[in-house]
């Protein structure tokens, strides 16, 4: 039940916080680490509130912080302020010095509440929200977020029939050499032909498949997919397959990429994995090892979305890749913006730098395509070159391809 040291007609509030890096800090540094990363989070959260609001630790690296009477939504924005100005000085662990960030979830208690259960369940929806900014970041629960939960938890429900109900197909979008407009590759891009909802895009549907372990059997489905249907196009067009961090933690996936291509009777220089920075979070001997021995089978590795998430010119110099894809946010403002354009030069000047060809996404006008071929890009992808089209439609556009190259030969 929730506290009754209020008096009726309060309307308190409840700030649910969730500590960042606090696994990695158990995995690399020990649970006594972690213990006491915890206790000294707990002393700064008291000391700093004591006067304002009670502080609860509810579990692993959750913190509930309970602000009893009506505080208005001004001072609550306030204290959610104050604790998370606590972590802009680092943690003094016996290990060393450690930084870590927080977020924050926060609803206020109503008068018609009748368990702590349901409070915590509106501040864990606004949490998650939270989490989606980077870094240290608060939200306020809004109505809307349930709906978007119950949204995600029926999409999460049908995406466990989908694969063997066969909703699933591959649309491809063409990669060119910036020079001579030739096709080289097709990116393979999942969609999902839901029964009543119709097409699902995989921003839609891909973090419910990483959250309920359905990634797996997905992505799997897609490795196959994409070597079938590739091995019909003429060599030496390739096809590029995204890939999710958490397939890798399966020791068996490499093995299954290999076996893909022997049973599509593709070569692996025609098969390219794409994959995000996110992946280096994952155990970086196991990633390392696994894009290693992939590129001794002769396959691509392509980093993709480069410049957005956490991009470390160390994970260029640790990790085995063959190409860099600079993702379309910078496409769409290199042109209004010098700094964007500085950054894009700075990318394509770190693919030289380590010998990587670069691809610029998101391309969708003549100007932005003769910009980064100024600046020496080796690929591009967007709009202006194609949509993603059927697997059926490939064999036109690569047909019709090979009478314009013989035109301009003869």
């Amino acid at each position: 039940m929730l506290p009754q040291d209020g008096t009726a007609g309060d309307r308190g509030a409840l700030l649910l916080l969730d500590l960042d890096r606090f696994k990695f800090v158990n995995d690399t540094m020990g649970h006594d680490a972690g213990d006491q990363l915890l206790v000294a989070l707990g002393q700064r959260l008291k000391h700093s509130l004591s006067s304002t609001a009670s502080v609860y630790r509810l579990g692993g690296d959750e913190f509930v912080i309970l602000v009893a009477g009506s505080p208005s939504h001004g001072k609550v924005e306030d204290i959610c302020l104050t604790v998370l100005s606590l972590f802009a000085e680092p943690f003094q662990l016996f290990e060393g010095q450690f930084w870590t960030g927080g977020s924050i979830g926060v609803t206020f208690i109503e008068p018609d509440d009748r368990s702590m259960s349901t409070v915590l369940k509106r501040a864990d929806l606004a949490l998650y929200k939270a989490k989606d900014v980077p870094g240290n970041s608060h939200r306020f629960y809004e109505l809307e977020m349930a709906t978007e939960a119950c949204v995600k938890s029926e999409i999460e429900h049908d995406l466990s029939r989908a694969l063997e109900q066969g909703q699933f197909y591959l649309e491809y979008q063409p990669i060119v050499g910036i020079e001579s407009r030739a096709i080289r590759s097709f990116e393979a891009l999942i969609r999902w032909n839901h029964p009543s909802k119709g097409i699902i895009q995989p921003d839609l549907f891909i973090a419910a498949a990483e959250k309920t372990g359905l990634i797996l059997p997905i992505g799997n489905w897609v490795v196959k997919t994409a070597c079938l249907e590739a091995a019909r196009w003429p060599a030496p067009t390739g096809v590029a397959v995204n890939v999710a961090g958490d397939q890798f933690k399966d020791r068996a996936f490499v093995g299954y990429i290999k076996a893909c291509l022997a049973e599509a009777g593709l070569a692996p220089g025609r098969l390219t994995i794409e994959v995000t920075e996110s992946i280096f979070s994952i155990d970086p001997l196991i990633i390392c090892e696994s894009l290693t021995e992939l590129r001794a089978h002769g396959i691509r590795i392509a980093l993709d979305d480069f410049g957005i998430g956490f991009s470390s010119i160390n994970n260029l110099r640790r990790f085995p890749l063959d190409q860099l894809k600079v993702d379309r946010s910078f496409t769409q403002a290199m042109l209004g913006n010098q700094r964007d354009a500085d950054l894009v030069d700075i990318i394509l000047k770190l693919g030289t730098t380590f010998q990587v060809a670069t691809t610029i996404e998101g391309i969708e006008t003549e100007g932005q395509l003769e910009f980064v071929r100024a600046l020496g890009a080796s690929e591009a992808q967007g709009f202006l070159i194609s949509r993603p089209v059927s697997a059926r439609d490939v064999m036109g556009i690569l047909a019709r391809e090979t009478v314009q190259a013989g035109s301009l030969s003869a």
